[in-house]
């Protein structure tokens, strides 16, 4: 196995693992119901894990500039309000962890629309593919709970994890612009820690802290959620991203879900239905298809024809 291999092999083992921790978020950030508010908890998270970075990068701040400043507070804004939908949807409106895991792992598909609205960038045939069937997985997730609750005409869970899906959808097409001009450490550590400003000042006047509570549990979810989910996967993800194309990159980040669905049935106690694995089926077949344009299924087709031909 040669250099170029190692470093391809060592960049998607770098992703998986990150995909992996993430999809851990969501059974822990249910685990925190009684201990934080939804603010406080993303609060906590951005200054454990800015601050943890700057220890490690601290020299990075000589590159430090007007900026790095504006760039980080208009990114830290679009982070700041995905996490908190996320969290408000998982520990105030009642949605699941393993389902939120998938709606927000939708931005995979949404991404394409918003760099249109943005970029300009004409999405292709494939996108919309994906859209379609997209739809239709989030249809079967939704709908049983939509039709056993019928005083209730919506899901506000659901609705409240697909808003914070098209929030990290902004936030990674305007992330694209910068994040190969400038140092992505540095700039990680500033949208950290200008998360950690916006969701403190709304944690102070708008949530009650009086109700957080301080144990062995709540301090190891802070921790766990602010180093282990903000520090070392961003790590990862620089480091995995250099030596990883970028639609590889997407379709490992999309097992987030994957592994957010399998953690919560293991360790959450979430049934698994019927409904809730066609569902789960038709969203990933859309972000594989919007990832790949089924690239592997036509280099295998035309080559069985090109064989038939010669033959």
């Amino acid at each position: 196995m040669n250099k170029l291999k190692k470093n391809e092999l060592t960049g998607r083992i770098a992703l998986l693992v990150a995909s992996l921790f993430w999809g851990t978020t969501f059974v822990v950030i249910s685990s925190t119901n009684d201990f934080f508010p939804p603010a406080f908890l993303v609060f906590m998270r951005c200054a454990i894990g800015s601050g943890s970075l700057l220890l490690f990068f601290i020299r990075r701040l000589k590159k430090l500039s007007r900026q790095y400043i504006m760039i980080s507070a208009f990114l830290g804004f679009l982070m700041t309000i995905g996490y908190l939908m996320q969290g408000f949807a998982i520990t105030n409106a009642g949605c699941p962890p393993g389902r939120c895991g998938f709606l927000v792992a939708t931005y995979c598909v949404l991404i394409p629309f918003i760099s249109w609205a943005v970029e300009k960038k004409k999405p292709n045939i494939y996108h919309i593919i994906a859209a379609v069937i997209c739809l239709i997985g989030i249809l079967f997730i939704s709908l049983p709970d939509l039709i056993k609750d019928s005083d209730v005409s919506v899901n506000w869970g659901d609705l409240i994890a697909m808003l914070g899906s098209v929030i990290f959808g902004c936030y990674l097409v305007f992330l694209s612009r910068y994040v190969n001009k400038l140092d992505p450490i540095l700039l990680t550590i500033g949208n950290l820690f200008f998360g950690a400003v916006y969701a403190g000042l709304y944690s102070f006047f708008f949530e009650n802290t009086a109700v957080i509570v301080w144990n062995t549990h709540s301090i190891f979810a802070a921790v766990y959620l602010g180093f282990v989910c903000m520090s070392v996967t961003n790590v990862l993800q620089a480091i995995g991203q250099q030596y990883t194309p970028a639609s590889t990159a997407a379709l490992i980040f999309s097992l987030e879900s994957v592994f957010g669905i399998i953690i919560a049935v293991l360790f959450w106690h979430e049934q698994i239905t019927v409904s809730l694995i066609i569902g789960c089926f038709f969203i990933f077949t859309s972000i594989v298809i919007s990832e790949t344009k089924l690239g592997f299924l036509k280099k295998k087709l035309s080559s069985t024809v090109f064989r038939k031909f010669l033959s």
